[in-house]
């Protein structure tokens, strides 16, 4: 659901921009950093305890 859902806050942004994604599921662990490179973004694990926390930026 998390990929789904930075898919769609993707599409209705343009230019530069910047996601903070907070998850609590660990196969997000792989899931956000995967679809991120398919998808030529910036993707930075923040934390992972006691919540996963991403940076996502476009390049």
């Amino acid at each position: 659901m998390p990929v789904i859902k930075l898919k769609q806050a993707l599409h209705h942004q343009s230019s530069e921009m910047q996601f903070t994604i907070l998850l609590k599921d660990k196969g997000g662990l792989k899931d956000i950093p995967a679809f991120c490179q398919q998808q030529s973004l910036l993707c930075e694990l923040v934390s992972e305890t006691p919540v996963i926390e991403f940076l996502i930026q476009r390049q």
